[in-house]
């Protein structure tokens, strides 16, 4: 999710400042996003960061929809967890 998001920031031209300045995300907080370090995003988030990046699925060149995007982060938690449940 977080790579999704940089992608997006980065095509736009942004900084993580110029970002919180349109959407009033904290910086800190995208930042964590885009490390990995925030897994679980709330949905009304989500949806701020998915409308004001416009992230374009590479699939169907058109943006994603907030399903597609808390259902790509919920099957990377899937896999997060089932690799921790594995060790």
């Amino acid at each position: 999710m977080g790579e999704i998001l940089r992608n997006a920031r980065e095509i736009k031209g942004w900084s993580l400042q110029e970002l919180q300045g349109y959407c009033g995300l904290p910086a800190s907080t995208a930042n964590s996003i885009e490390n990995g370090f925030v897994t679980k995003i709330q949905a009304d988030t989500l949806e701020t960061l998915r409308v004001a990046l416009e992230p374009q699925n590479p699939e169907t060149g058109k943006t994603y929809t907030l399903g597609e995007l808390y259902e790509l982060m919920l099957v990377k938690e899937e896999i997060s967890n089932g690799i921790k449940a594995k060790k």
